[in-house]
């Protein structure tokens, strides 16, 4: 209360409502694969570290083991 600028939390939270949004319109199914969600999130050209963490949170949402990531609540 009283703090007038961003914590980190409030612009995690923005970024995170901002990428959902971009998710939800993009892929209205709600599935989606791993190029496909690098490209709507802007991921190419990342170092071989970032690409495989992000190839990492992917597979562990990747329940099925079928290469799509669903939304969650669908």
């Amino acid at each position: 209360m009283g703090n007038h600028g961003s914590n980190l939390d409030d612009i995690l939270a923005e970024d995170m409502h901002h990428w959902y949004n971009k998710f939800m319109r993009e892929s209205p199914s709600g599935l989606i694969t791993l190029f496909e969600l690098k490209a709507i999130l802007g991921l190419q050209g990342m170092s071989e570290d970032a690409n495989s963490y992000v190839d990492q949170v992917f597979f562990t949402f990747d329940m099925d083991g079928l290469f799509f990531c669903s939304s969650f609540g669908r």
